[in-house]
């Protein structure tokens, strides 16, 4: 179960998504980024408080970023939790992602 809650940060939004982001939860992810992109400049999905993610997860991300690019909107990872970073970095998708450490 992810739980998903939107915010203005300056010019950016913040997509701050907690939980586990898997089969059951990806569909609830993909309508939240979708929305979050409507009328923002630059969208950051902060994944700091993110326990689990899997590939229907990760799968989600990339659309998202594809979503992002079509709509011209600024996309980036905002502080994946290790359990993310880990797994972004064994689907070897570090360079594909835009990620940011707000060093926290």
């Amino acid at each position: 179960m992810a739980n998903l809650e939107t915010h203005d940060e300056g010019d950016a939004r913040i997509l701050a998504i907690s939980g586990e982001v898997d089969m059951d939860s990806s569909p609830d992810v993909k309508d939240g980024i979708l929305g979050a992109l409507k009328g923002a400049s630059t969208l950051k999905v902060l994944l700091k408080d993110v326990s689990y993610i899997d590939s229907s997860g990760i799968a989600v991300l990339i659309q998202g970023m594809k979503d992002a690019n079509r709509a011209n909107v600024a996309y980036s990872l905002l502080d994946p939790s290790p359990n993310v970073k880990s797994v972004i970095e064994l689907a070897m998708l570090q360079q594909v992602f835009t990620i940011e450490e707000s060093g926290g």
